[in-house]
């Protein structure tokens, strides 16, 4: 059965057994049922989760399209015969025992400002404005109070559930995403002569003169349907980097360190550095032109 559907039926289960012990006991007191408030906030955390793979919302201030992501295992990593690979990408099997909705399009400079009021991009080299380009120069503290600031909003005007919130992927539920359920270097394939449909690399940006990062969802998505994981801009995971990944049950990266993780390639980097399971990590308070981020929504703590 589909986890996620687990989840909401054990859930609405919950619920119907708590009426029906109600009933044996008798007449309850006031003080025996949950306020309307607490019964919104039950109905509204069960209908937040999504159902399937691809499922897309944009109940959001923002308007911004999330995907959701099921709960599942995945093998993290590439194997040793993949082209172009890593000795950081050592393969590890992981489990992500709950879904997660992610942003199908980095975060753009129109989303920025909404929420920050701020343009870091601007006067940087190697910019072009516009509000659906993707928003660069953020660092990842800014990037994190982004998502913070996301969250207070979406919760006071009660779309947001108080055990979800917004935040940055974890590395593992980025690679998970990228992957969509394939195994192959790119989640099209093996072959990167095909990847400038589906991202914003080297072939086609600084070698024909477009030296920026570019406007998102315009290149093929995934097979989930998220836009732009293979290039664009490289987007900032939640996690410290450790030369070995964290494999195992919702793993979150090493506990400390002085670099954090990015992912998926820029837009004037090569085909090998776009691979699904390519990693990077710069420093926490990194910004530059091919530096930026997506929002995942995911229950509170994990």
């Amino acid at each position: 059965m589909n986890r996620s559907r687990y989840f909401v039926l054990s859930a609405v289960g919950f619920l119907l057994a708590a009426f029906v012990v109600a009933g044996v006991r008798g007449p309850t007191r006031a003080a025996d049922n949950p306020p309307v408030g607490h019964k919104l906030a039950i109905k509204l955390a069960i209908q937040f989760a999504g159902t399937s793979a691809g499922q897309i919302r944009d109940d959001n201030s923002l308007k911004t399209k999330f995907v959701w992501c099921p709960p599942g295992n995945f093998t993290m990593g590439s194997p040793k015969g993949e082209k172009d690979r890593r000795d950081h990408e050592s393969q590890c099997p992981v489990t992500l025992m709950r879904g997660f909705w992610l942003g199908q399009c980095e975060v753009t400079q129109s989303e920025w400002r909404q929420v920050m009021q701020t343009t870091p991009w601007k006067r940087q080299e190697n910019v072009k404005e516009g509000d659906t380009y993707a928003a660069t120069f953020i660092s990842w503290d800014d990037a994190l109070k982004f998502c913070e600031k996301l969250t207070a909003v979406e919760r006071r005007a009660g779309r947001l559930p108080a055990d979800w919130k917004f935040t940055l992927p974890t590395e593992a539920q980025w690679e998970y995403a990228c992957r969509a359920g394939t195994t192959t270097r790119f989640s099209f394939g093996d072959d990167e002569a095909r990847l400038g449909e589906y991202a914003w690399y080297r072939e086609n940006t600084s070698r024909v003169g477009e030296k920026y990062a570019h406007v998102v969802g315009r290149r093929k998505p995934n097979p989930w349907g998220l836009y732009d994981m293979h290039a664009n801009v490289y987007e900032w995971c939640r996690d410290w980097y450790a030369d070995k990944l964290a494999g195992g049950s919702d793993p979150a990266g090493a506990s400390e360190g002085s670099l954090r993780v990015d992912r998926g390639g820029g837009w004037e980097d090569a085909a090998k550095d776009s691979r699904s399971a390519n990693r990077d990590r710069s420093p926490p308070d990194e910004r530059n032109n091919d530096l930026g981020f997506r929002v995942a929504a995911v229950s509170a703590g994990k």
